[in-house]
């Protein structure tokens, strides 16, 4: 796809087909480059552009154009996020269409959140294991036949915008929510002081 097969039609098309498919559809390998190529000709156009009718229709398609363009990245940077997600528990996800840019997003976000998954929960394994050698075998609770509650209740100190948890469900947390999370969003959350955990008797 050269800078001048790019319009708005074919970002419609694009756009649609990033909407319908739940994993990354095919753009071509120069795909940003040439889009970049394509907004710097339309402001150019308007800078030169005399008519005062000619430049509020370009403007129009400026704007039109960039909300195009920024859904179909954020779709497209979603999709690159759970796929990084699924590659850091051990799965396999379909990467064929990343082009190289977006495989340096993959790539990056994998080796941090690698090591943070290592960091995290080798320090949890170790910190049980001693827990365990000076302890020993925890007692049984009788007032819930020894099952440990994995999920404490929370209740939400600060709202923040929607996002994908650890578990792959979406999230909206606003002030005030009483809910339950996974532990290692609880303890993410918690640090940054969204969600506090409530007492329970």
């Amino acid at each position: 796809m050269n800078a001048d097969e790019i319009n708005y039609k074919t970002l419609r098309r694009i756009q649609e087909m990033e909407k319908k498919s739940p994993s990354l559809t095919r753009i071509e390998s120069n795909f940003y480059n040439d889009l970049s190529k394509y907004l710097e000709n339309l402001d150019d156009r308007l800078g030169k552009e005399s008519s005062p009718q000619k430049q509020m229709l370009l403007k129009v398609e400026i704007q039109d154009t960039n909300k195009i363009v920024t859904s179909i990245y954020e779709m497209r940077e979603k999709k690159i996020l759970l796929a990084t997600i699924s590659k850091a528990r051990g799965g396999d996800p379909n990467l064929k269409n990343l082009v190289d840019v977006e495989k340096d997003l993959f790539e990056s976000t994998l080796e941090l959140m690698t090591q943070m998954r290592k960091q995290v929960l080798e320090k949890k394994s170790k910190v049980s294991t001693e827990k365990e050698k000076t302890v020993g075998p925890k007692k049984e609770d009788k007032n819930n036949g020894g099952q440990e509650n994995s999920k404490p209740v929370v209740r939400v100190t600060k709202g923040i915008p929607k996002f994908i948890g650890t578990d792959m469900k979406e999230y909206n947390l606003r002030e005030g929510d009483v809910l339950s999370l996974p532990a290692d969003m609880r303890d993410m959350l918690s640090k940054r002081g969204v969600i506090k955990e409530i007492k329970q008797q």
